[in-house]
């Protein structure tokens, strides 16, 4: 079934973008049935009653509420090139990723200036239509490492903080997460060629601890997809 964005279902009335889908690309009908999602874990199935490419219109038929989890994964990420963040953002939405901070940090190569924060929230959007994924993670703005760690600290989160370091005394994540009880974590990522020592400092000093992914230096990507894979398994428990 066809799945589309809708941020206010009661209103009944798609956005321009997503009507152009319905009745350009997808070529749907009065009559026909879909499936609407706002975003924030609400998902119902409609009958269309309007079809143009500015407003398409629909009234519900069933309403479905998902609860929240019970635990909390957020990710902090060093904004790498701009393909491998499209993926990022693309596989987190996927994995049920909660909250995204991105990260301007010493060797990123998309700097704050370049954020395209309204092409990343429609990334996100796109991937929940297309997994079935009705809540989108929280995509917070960007800035510094400083103004992460004070982000963070003013949030109150109380949780587990991992960093993914290439230092020598980094801790196996799976060591870590066998003694770990949190039900929310939240780790860093850097960008190519990591973050730099003065980053990597104030982080431990934040209290994230660094865990080595292995032997091998993983693309950012990799690495990203890698520990949300690990630590949604090891939440979900």
């Amino acid at each position: 079934m066809s799945r589309f964005y809708c941020p206010t279902i009661s209103d009944g009335v798609l956005s321009r973008e997503e009507s152009h889908h319905v009745c350009k690309v997808l070529r749907l009908g009065v009559g026909d049935e879909c499936e609407v999602f706002d975003g924030f874990g609400t998902v119902a199935r409609v009958r269309l009653t309007q079809v143009n490419k500015h407003a398409t219109r629909f009234v519900t038929i069933s309403v479905n509420r998902q609860p929240a989890p019970d635990y909390r994964l957020i990710l902090g990420q060093c904004l790498p090139k701009n393909k491998s963040w499209d993926f990022i953002l693309q596989k987190a939405t996927e994995l049920g990723l909660h909250e995204i901070y991105p990260i301007a940090g010493e060797h990123s190569v998309t700097r704050a200036d370049g954020a395209q924060p309204g092409k990343w929230r429609l990334t996100l959007i796109e991937a929940c239509k297309q997994c079935g994924q009705n809540r989108a993670p929280l995509l917070h703005s960007v800035t510094d490492l400083r103004g992460f760690l004070d982000r963070v600290n003013v949030s109150g989160f109380k949780g587990l903080r991992l960093i993914a370091s290439l230092q020598s005394d980094a801790r196996l994540l799976s060591a870590v997460l066998a003694v770990a009880a949190d039900r929310e974590v939240l780790f860093l990522v850097g960008p190519e060629g990591d973050f730099g020592a003065e980053e990597t400092r104030l982080a431990i000093s934040a209290g994230f601890q660094p865990v080595t992914l292995g032997d091998l230096v993983l693309r950012v990507e990799t690495a990203t997809l890698f520990l949300t894979s690990v630590l949604t398994n090891h939440l979900r428990r």
